[in-house]
């Protein structure tokens, strides 16, 4: 790697921000604190602002937001402290994670505000978190919630947008880059190297840079994540269906997944679903890595979240956008979130193989249900061998 050629002339310091760092209502807001409040303010919020520009993104490779991205989260921060300034009254820029979820809790179940909108907040003030871990060095754990936020909600908007067959393939390659890391101690990797990819597990695990070792190095290179976007892509798994999969479903050697009638989602079929070459070779290489973990020892469980939880909507979708903002996808009018995989793959394998294949894939009782996709638009992902 050459790190001299991935950062280029523009600095944090010189970077033009899109936007004033204070938005005319939190200017409002901050007149009752006087001018030095409001100028530690503007300095907060410039820090902030620069570091989205230029390593918010992705720390390891000092990649930024888009400006869309940093105005947007810009408005949601200040909306945050607005409230909590209101809530406590008192002027401060510590925002923890209890006031983000007090928050978040009040905005699904006080506001008329859409999930989509809940959503994207919470993104935001991740966004503010991982700041505080990366550039102020904050040991700080991830914040962790449990309010159900769903991006979408009933059949009608799950079938509503899609992934291309090349943006599902830009998300697998980017989990593999993600979560593909060299080894700590290899005699390729320098110093430098070694230091900034710490510094990436530090801000992914929320440790401080002295607590990664081998292990957590050995713990962050995966085939996990990778495994559930292939199998996924391929099938059009379900959030709750990524949470139930157990390992015993997966046939590598006759490239299939096979869901017993009795554990199927919504409907009480056996299912054969084909697996492509890629979803073939990452669970392989997953369940490998799987049985070396203990706690899936006694685990029947495909995949578990680190802390040994199955997966659901919430932390799926988190994955995934920070998956689509590496891979560059823009959603271009369309509200994407994990049921974009099933749209997806539908459309797909009703263009290549037909409704009654489809149906077997995407495990529906009955075949009207598939020609939903049809009607959507069953003829725009385009042709090839694969079925991504």
């Amino acid at each position: 790697m050459n790190f001299d050629s991935k950062n280029d002339s523009t600095s944090p310091e010189t970077v033009e921000l899109p936007r004033d760092p204070i938005s005319e209502n939190t200017a409002k807001a901050l007149e009752v604190y006087g001018e030095m409040v409001e100028s530690d303010y503007r300095e907060f919020k410039e820090g902030f602002m620069r570091w989205l520009l230029t390593r918010g993104k992705n720390t390891y490779k000092n990649t930024g937001y888009s400006e869309s991205t940093v105005v947007h989260t810009h408005y949601k921060i200040d909306e945050a402290f607005r409230w909590k300034w209101e809530q406590d009254g008192e002027y401060t820029t510590e925002f923890t994670h209890g006031d983000a979820t007090a928050l978040i809790e009040i905005l699904v179940t006080k506001s008329s505000h859409p999930d989509r909108y809940v959503y994207n907040f919470e993104k935001c003030v991740r966004r503010y978190f991982k700041y505080l871990r990366d550039e102020r060095g904050r040991e700080i754990d991830e914040w962790e919630h449990n309010i159900p936020i769903e991006q979408t909600k009933g059949s009608s908007e799950h079938i509503k947008d899609k992934f291309y067959p090349e943006e599902m393939n830009a998300i697998y390659e980017a989990a593999l880059n993600r979560y593909s890391i060299p080894n700590l101690y290899s005699d390729t990797i320098t110093e430098r190297e070694r230091d900034e990819l710490k510094a990436l597990l530090a801000q992914r695990y929320g440790k401080s840079k002295d607590e990664i070792t081998q292990d957590t190095f050995n713990a962050a290179s995966s085939w996990k994540i990778p495994s559930i976007i292939a199998v996924t892509s391929d099938t059009g798994l379900r959030p709750i269906e990524v949470g139930r999969a157990k390992a015993e479903w997966f046939d590598t050697d006759r490239g299939e997944m096979v869901v017993p009638a009795e554990e199927a989602t919504k409907n009480k079929e056996y299912w054969n679903c084909r697996l492509s070459g890629k979803a073939i070779n990452a669970v392989r290489n997953w369940t490998r890595e799987r049985a070396s973990y203990e706690k899936y020892h006694d685990e029947e469980g495909m995949w578990l979240t680190r802390y040994g939880n199955p997966y659901k909507a919430r932390s799926l979708n988190r994955i995934l956008n920070d998956l689509i903002e590496e891979a560059g996808i823009t959603e271009r009018n369309r509200n994407l979130s994990w049921y974009s995989f099933r749209h997806g793959a539908a459309t797909a394998w009703i263009e290549q193989e037909g409704l009654s294949r489809a149906k077997t894939q995407l495990r529906h009782n009955s075949i009207k249900t598939t020609e939903k996709y049809k009607r959507d638009g069953g003829n725009e992902s385009g042709g090839g061998d694969s079925y991504w």
